[in-house]
């Protein structure tokens, strides 16, 4: 209980840099992709489009994030996998999400083959 109200005497390293963070991992998000994959609910891949964008950071494409996350989720052998990419491909070009830019649109096709 010393700490609290006390300033700190130095700042922290100028090197500290947050790790990256897939939103892919997070649990509600993974709940409504298995919702609008696996059971075609509209509704959840419109929440699923608001949640995952307010993973993101502000000045990120959202595609780019996802793509990232499909990556990251296939060389740690995530189980899911599959039921993201199903999803990645029914929301591509339906709104809100929109169309897949060209550079993830080829990342996304190298990932499934």
């Amino acid at each position: 209980m010393a700490l609290v109200g006390k300033k700190a005497r130095e700042a922290p390293a100028p090197g500290f840099v947050m790790p990256k963070i897939n939103p892919l991992s997070d649990p509600h998000l993974r709940q409504l992709v298995r919702m609008a994959a696996v059971h075609r609910n509209y509704d959840a891949m419109r929440d699923a489009h608001a949640l995952a964008a307010s993973l993101v950071p502000p000045d990120a494409d959202l595609w780019s994030v996802w793509v990232d996350g499909l990556e990251t989720l296939s060389r740690e052998g995530d189980e899911e996998l599959a039921m993201f990419v199903k999803f990645t491909r029914e929301a591509a070009g339906i709104d809100p999400w929109g169309n897949v830019p060209a550079a993830a649109s080829r990342r996304l096709r190298a990932l499934t083959g």
